[in-house]
């Protein structure tokens, strides 16, 4: 199980490979080196993280970096474009099967816990994410589901989530 900010923080990074669309518009080359800038800071992060992806990331920004498009008989500079959207490619299916291993807990854990959130809104109970987890503790109605959140993402998980959910639920 990962951190639940470093699972959001690699859904934002996804996010960034369209952005790099963009680049493709400013001439011939200028994919090859966003996607190249792209690649080293999601290495930075997923070293900084200590990732199992970061061997991957590494390996498709050696290519990148070591291909020079002689043997291509189009422009040098479009073969590296279309070379980079290929590692770029890899990448993204890397990080992506490494998200959905967490996905679906996660996903059943935001939901679980903008449900409770609602209900202490409902009741007029602004609470931050420490306080609705205590109660949640000491409150016999609320003590499975306190369990079964806890044993899915642990403790430090279970915190982020609601931090990440009371300001969704007005609280």
């Amino acid at each position: 199980m990962i951190n639940f900010a470093v699972y959001l923080q690699l859904k934002e990074k996804l996010r960034g490979v369209s952005a790099l669309t963009y680049s493709l518009k400013r001439g011939a080359g200028e994919y090859a080196r966003a996607a190249s800038n792209f690649l080293i800071a999601l290495q930075l992060y997923a070293d900084e993280q200590r990732l199992d992806i970061s061997s991957d990331i590494a390996v498709q920004l050696q290519k990148l970096t070591l291909y020079d498009g002689k043997d291509e008989k189009i422009n040098r500079l479009k073969a590296r474009d279309n070379y980079a959207a290929r590692c770029i490619e890899e990448v993204q299916a890397v990080v992506k099967e490494f998200i959905q291993k967490n996905e679906k807990v996660f996903d059943e854990c935001i939901s679980a816990c903008r449900q409770i959130a609602a209900q202490f809104v409902s009741y007029g109970q602004k609470t931050d994410a420490d306080g609705v987890i205590a109660a949640m503790r000491s409150t016999e109605q609320l003590k499975p589901y306190y369990a079964q959140l806890v044993g899915m993402v642990g403790v430090f998980n279970l915190r982020a989530v609601m931090q990440y959910v009371l300001p969704q639920t007005g609280s």
